[in-house]
């Protein structure tokens, strides 16, 4: 009931202050207008690059069996946490390795190198890496400590598929990968749809 009370009297204002005459009516609008504006909220935004490669190597094309990919991710001071999930998939991986020891590592892997801004350039070492020539199951990882820049993603992965006549000899060397930022934005309802949202640290720049 106060809600509703609340309401019309707004109301009642708001048509009060249009047929009011000069400066006193556009003041009472504008009070009217601030008091029903909803209050804008920060909300935690996550940003993901995301690679997922299978690989065929029924294709005469060599790219179908190596990939290689170099990505640039900017982290500013308002990024709170970094999240890397790995998973890879060699198929028959770890029988080969019993009849051929090692032997296939260098034909069948997933190389990964994340690292932070002049790192590389500098001769240091990753922030993160892992390296994967058998199955890897699906890991998570999360990070809170980072320096503002640049970062780079490095990957080099080499793979192969054969879609067999018979299913059950079919297989595909497959790895996927997510690098997900988390940071701050805001919503102002007067100007947002629901969902959407501007960046903390472009609101801080203007």
């Amino acid at each position: 009931m106060r809600t509703h009370a609340a309401a019309l009297g707004m109301l009642l204002m708001l048509i009060v202050s249009t047929v009011s005459a000069g400066c006193l009516g556009l003041v009472m609008q504008r009070e009217v207008m601030e008091s029903m504006r909803e209050e804008p909220v920060v909300i935690n935004k996550e940003e993901s690059h995301l690679w997922d490669v299978t690989f065929n190597s029924d294709s005469l094309d060599p790219e179908a069996i190596q990939y290689t990919n170099e990505t640039q991710i900017t982290l500013d001071e308002t990024v709170s946490k970094l999240t890397i999930t790995f998973r890879a998939q060699f198929p028959y991986s770890s029988i080969l390795e019993q009849v051929v020891p090692n032997g296939t590592n260098e034909y069948r892997y997933v190389e990964v190198r994340v690292w932070e801004p002049g790192v590389k350039a500098a001769g240091g070492n990753p922030y993160w890496e892992v390296r994967a020539t058998q199955d890897y199951p699906l890991e998570r990882f999360e990070f809170s400590d980072l320096v503002n820049g640049l970062w780079l993603v490095e990957i080099d992965a080499r793979g192969y598929g054969w879609d067999s006549p018979i299913d059950q000899a079919s297989f595909h060397d497959h790895f996927d990968m997510t690098v997900t930022i988390t940071k701050p934005c805001v919503h102002f309802a007067e100007v947002h749809e629901i969902g959407e949202c501007t960046d903390l640290s472009v609101l801080q720049n203007r």
